[in-house]
């Protein structure tokens, strides 16, 4: 699961891994957070919409992807 989360990331920031962070990453903000969920949903995995403004991290997606 985590390289496919980090192959879709890829698509919206192409240098991102799984320490990628908002904090460390000035390209990544909130529309590129939406982003990234939406191009998730397209490949079948779901973050809770409830959530999507708590992600602020690769590590963040990853672990509320597998809820």
């Amino acid at each position: 699961m985590k390289d496919k989360i980090i192959e879709i990331m890829r698509k919206i920031l192409p240098d991102a891994s799984m320490e990628t962070s908002m904090d460390n990453n000035p390209s990544w903000d909130s529309l590129k957070t939406l982003q990234i969920v939406m191009a998730l949903d397209e490949e079948g995995i779901a973050i809770p919409f409830e959530r999507i403004a708590e992600i602020r991290s690769a590590a963040d997606i990853l672990a509320m992807a597998g809820e």
